[in-house]
């Protein structure tokens, strides 16, 4: 869904979805989808949806539960959403996930039910979920209490994408009392979970004894901090989309950023960089991460520093730093004349003997070169500026014990009537083959 509308109720007490945006939702997918626990807030979402839609528009919905096996309630509370669903005439699915250990059995929670979410919807669903106006003052205190940047602050966003599909929530704008007040009205039953009222978790926390006394103390608290989010989310969206002119300006060809443009910075601003170029590529990294990062580039050129993280890493080169794909295993083998070899990040393919085979990086070998002089083949890949992912993932070409090509780039003089055809991958930049 590239373009929503702004305002998907026209009233929130009472419920109301603005028919325009309706349209502009069902119109344009599949499936859409209702995150559906069963608590009154995605209930009331449920309910006030499938009595606002068409009979057509109802063909495209359906409930999903995520079943977390938390509560010695959850398998009774997969059984009344199905039920719910049932009297509603909405198709209902239900996922049974496994928690991995994490420090937070909160952050734990939401990510199996993301990874729920990701693993039922289509390209292109939609999934509806009912967070509200009170969860959004909750995550911004939260937030705030944690130490959160601009980004932090401007909330939990409207849409957001979600793997191919789209995430939206269309309650921000109601009060946990609208909510609550069309649930007693149309005598809605919901799931009590008990984990609600524990305090040992923040949000719990700051929902029961925090929030209250500030609305006590600033009744239009709730209001005043939604305005916030949307102004900070809004210049925060400009300033990322002038932080990422500069950062195209700075950057070379191939994506690498030039750090002698920020390395005379002051701390801040270098970070302020980093943040931005990382967010630009889809990564987010913590504070303390992001001064790990910043330490390890700042580093003595002569270094060949590395950060992993979860779906790629940073390297730098020639005082470049660039975003890569995960490290895979060397693919070695016997080349068969004529056929194209697949590989991670190349495909080769040589030609005038069937005995070629690739072997693994050799250490000490020096290269014959057309003028008759050999050159250490680390000198060679110095002076020909390979970068460090590259060199273990070239193809060093054998026959027998001699090393009679590397790719394209360098070829035994006694060896020419070998044909090669070498092609780099771009996702690991800065190379390109002879032949291309």
């Amino acid at each position: 869904m590239k373009r929503s509308i702004s305002k998907p109720l026209i009233s929130a007490s009472p419920l109301r979805f603005n028919a325009e945006w309706i349209s502009s939702v069902f119109s344009t997918v599949n499936k859409v989808w209702i995150g559906f626990s069963g608590g009154v807030d995605s209930h009331v979402l449920l309910h006030a949806l499938a009595n606002q839609i068409s009979v057509e528009q109802k063909q495209k919905l359906a409930a999903l539960h995520v079943h977390h096996g938390l509560s010695a309630n959850a398998d009774d509370w997969l059984t009344h959403c199905e039920a719910t669903c049932g009297k509603l005439g909405v198709s209902f699915v239900a996922q049974r996930v496994q928690l991995e250990a994490q420090a937070s059995l909160e952050d734990a929670a939401r990510n199996a039910r993301y990874h729920a979410f990701q693993k039922v919807m289509g390209d292109q669903d939609i999934i509806l979920l009912a967070h509200h106006a009170g969860d959004q003052v909750e995550t911004v205190l939260f937030r705030l209490l944690r130490g959160t940047g601009g980004k932090g602050l401007s909330g939990i966003p409207y849409q957001r994408s979600l793997g191919n599909a789209c995430l939206i929530r269309p309650l921000l704008a109601a009060s946990k009392n609208d909510i609550e007040d069309y649930a007693q009205l149309h005598q809605l039953e919901w799931i009590h979970d008990e984990s609600n009222i524990d305090e040992h978790f923040t949000r719990n926390f700051l929902r029961q004894s925090v929030v209250p006394g500030l609305k006590k103390r600033f009744p239009k608290m709730e209001q005043n901090i939604l305005s916030s989010t949307r102004r900070i989310a809004t210049d925060y969206t400009m300033l990322s989309r002038f932080a990422q002119q500069q950062l195209t300006a700075w950057c070379n060809e191939f994506g690498g950023l030039d750090l002698s443009y920020i390395n005379d910075k002051p701390m801040d601003e270098r970070l302020f960089w980093w943040r931005h170029l990382l967010q630009g590529k889809g990564v987010s990294l913590t504070q303390s991460q992001l001064e790990s990062v910043e330490a390890m580039f700042s580093a003595a050129e002569d270094k060949q520093p590395e950060f992993e993280f979860p779906g790629g890493r940073i390297m730098r080169h020639q005082n470049a730093v660039y975003l890569l794909p995960p490290d895979n295993a060397v693919k070695l083998s016997v080349l068969v004349s004529g056929e194209m070899l697949q590989r991670p990040f190349d495909s080769i393919c040589v030609t005038g003997s069937d005995f070629c085979v690739l072997k693994v990086r050799p250490r000490g070998e020096s290269l014959l070169m057309s003028n008759g002089k050999t050159r250490k083949l680390k000198k060679w890949l110095n002076d020909e500026a390979i970068p460090s992912w590259w060199r273990d993932h070239l193809p060093y070409l054998y026959l027998g014990d001699t090393l009679v090509a590397i790719g394209d780039l360098w070829q035994h003089p006694s060896y020419s009537y070998l044909r090669i055809k070498w092609q780099p991958s771009s996702a690991l930049p800065l190379l390109k083959s002879n032949s291309s």
